[in-house]
């Protein structure tokens, strides 16, 4: 049976009596690679104020390296890959329009393209080598974050382009004077590019963030609705 360490006497001090008994609880715990929510949770079950518990689960991450500066290369570089292509190719399509093209800027996005490209190949596949080998991969808070953060970009973006098309078509079909200076096929082929970009990027980043869901034992479990019948009728039947 796993030995816990007494709480502290203070919701913010750890008690200088037991930091040898801590030190003793996380050694088994690194030993186990018990992921560090649940070394808090099994604190603040033990009596420990939540912020202490926290501070003790935040030690213990100290003990791992949680990939950061690579996973921050692998997300940073997949989304300025992705936005300097859709930007260069919004920016092209505008020759289709008879606008002039800032060539400086779409060779300055070409330029991020061609540099951010390669890196995030690299680091797409360091991190398939860490998924693979490395446990603490499940828990990476860099990862996750990042993660997160790209998916929501892609359905902002993918989002608020489509809502200006389908406001410019339905402009044009209510007559408006500013909609129908505008024409709908390059519309439709600025939507094409931002979805054609965010979709899979966004579905990727989304499959990335919930690769370990199985493994994490913090994950939250989708239940079916016939499954939540039956622990509802089974809760009934055991009262």
């Amino acid at each position: 049976m796993t030995e816990f360490p007494s709480p502290p006497s203070s919701t913010f001090v750890h008690d200088p009596q037991s930091p040898q008994a801590v030190a003793e609880f996380l050694d088994r715990c690194e030993a186990d690679l018990v992921h560090p929510d649940v070394v808090a949770d099994r604190l603040r079950r033990q009596g420990w104020p939540d912020f202490s518990a926290a501070q003790v689960a935040e030690h213990y991450r100290d003990r791992f390296d949680e990939h950061t500066l690579g996973y921050s290369a692998l997300l940073v570089c997949t989304g300025l890959s992705a936005l300097a292509a859709g930007t260069a190719a919004h920016q092209l399509l505008g020759l289709a329009e008879g606008l002039d093209v800032d060539r400086e800027g779409l060779a300055l996005w070409l330029t991020v393209l061609v540099v951010a490209t390669p890196l995030a190949a690299w680091a797409t596949v360091w991190a398939q080598r860490v998924d693979r080998d490395d446990p603490v991969a499940v828990w990476s808070r860099p990862r996750r974050s990042l993660a997160r953060v790209l998916l929501w970009c892609c359905a902002v973006v993918g989002g608020c382009r489509l809502l200006a098309y389908v406001f410019n078509v339905i402009a044009t079909l209510a007559g408006s004077e500013w909609a129908s200076e505008r024409s709908l096929g390059v519309g439709f082929a600025h939507v094409a590019v931002t979805l054609g970009i965010t979709y899979p990027l966004g579905r990727w980043a989304f499959g990335f963030l919930h690769r370990f869901d199985a493994e994490d034992p913090t994950a939250p479990r989708a239940r079916s609705r016939r499954e939540r019948a039956t622990g509802g009728s089974a809760l009934r039947s055991a009262g």
